[in-house]
């Protein structure tokens, strides 16, 4: 088995793809072994790309599909929209997330709230007060 230093780092929508391709596969109680199988490969192999260790290929969305009853055409097409989607919504949370912690530290800075000051500070509440803390 290859040293997993020499791995190329999968990009988020590889990693994502490979949740998705896990997902339809349980979602169809189609088991990493029986894939293996299908593929002529051992279950490290199989595990190593539905888990986003290694980057899946065409083969083993074939596999996949063909233990499903539809094309490899068709599941990856499926499972790109999937993962498209699942990156979309990823990101709506996060930019979201990063609004609601901007709208905080604003009313925190309107109320004069001096919580967002170094902690270990004993000036921070005489600057708050209008003096220098010397």
């Amino acid at each position: 088995m290859a040293n997993k230093r020499d791995y190329k780092p999968l990009s988020p929508f590889a990693k994502a793809f490979a949740i998705e391709y896990k997902g339809w596969a349980s979602g169809h109680n189609i088991t990493l072994k029986q894939i293996a199988d299908r593929l002529g490969r051992t279950l490290p192999y199989t595990s190593e790309r539905a888990n986003g260790k290694r980057a899946l290929d065409t083969m083993d969305v074939d596999a996949l599909a063909g233990l499903t009853g539809i094309t490899g055409r068709d599941l990856m097409i499926e499972l790109a929209k999937r993962t498209k989607e699942t990156l979309r919504k990823k990101t709506d949370e996060e930019t979201a997330r990063a609004e609601t912690r901007v709208e905080n530290t604003l009313k925190k800075i309107q109320r004069n709230d001096v919580s967002l000051a170094a902690s270990t500070d004993p000036n921070k509440e005489k600057e708050m007060e209008g003096g220098d803390g010397r």
